[in-house]
């Protein structure tokens, strides 16, 4: 299965792409975070590169989310107009999900402003207050940006490792494709964005 992986959500965006069974990957840094803003011209310079037909591909993977508004909107329309063209399945992962794997921990804590956070397991995330932080991750191994990690005793930074998470969104796609009883789930057109927003202050 040739597949191409997407995701700027993050810090960083990662490319990822497993082409007649080899896979080749890339991390995109930018200091100003403009990182999103450049997949499209970074997707045709990474095939290029790669010797990689894009026509070929069997399927597009891409990370919903939560995380950077405006990289989760980017990475999700392109994903999306790929997936259209080439009418190929494209398959959503979470933030947590990826990270959990890549990183092999229990949970996820992420800073999402106004004193609240994204709890995040591999089947659910949810918004939750500070408060309630302690309980959840009692006897839990912690994975955490770094926002969070300043107050989470004993927590993983994954802001602070540079972990390659194209292989890890790859895998995840492959075993969500295979095990699904319902490919139609996998239209581009019933895909959407994972931004999980905290309420609005009035």
């Amino acid at each position: 299965m040739n597949i191409l992986a997407i995701c700027a959500a993050l810090n960083n965006s990662y490319l990822g792409i497993k082409y007649e069974n080899e896979i080749f990957s890339e991390i995109i840094k930018s200091d100003e975070n403009y990182h999103s803003l450049y997949l499209i011209p970074k997707i045709k310079e990474f095939a290029k590169n790669n010797s990689i037909n894009l026509n070929k591909l069997d399927a597009i993977c891409v990370n919903c989310g939560p995380g950077s508004f405006t990289g989760i909107r980017v990475a999700l329309t392109i994903a999306k107009i790929m997936a259209g063209e080439l009418n190929i399945p494209l398959i959503p992962l979470n933030t947590a999900q990826i990270l959990l794997d890549a990183h092999s921990c229990d949970v996820l804590i992420m800073d999402a402003r106004r004193d609240m956070f994204f709890f995040g397991t591999k089947e659910k995330i949810e918004l939750i207050y500070k408060d309630k932080i302690e309980k959840l991750i009692e006897n839990k191994k912690v994975l955490a940006d770094k926002r969070s990690s300043e107050f989470i005793k004993n927590s993983i930074c994954y802001e602070d490792i540079d972990k390659n998470l194209a292989q890890t969104m790859i895998n995840l796609a492959q075993e969500k494709y295979s095990n699904s009883q319902d490919k139609n789930e996998f239209n581009y057109l019933k895909i959407e964005a994972n931004y999980i927003q905290t309420p609005p202050v009035f």
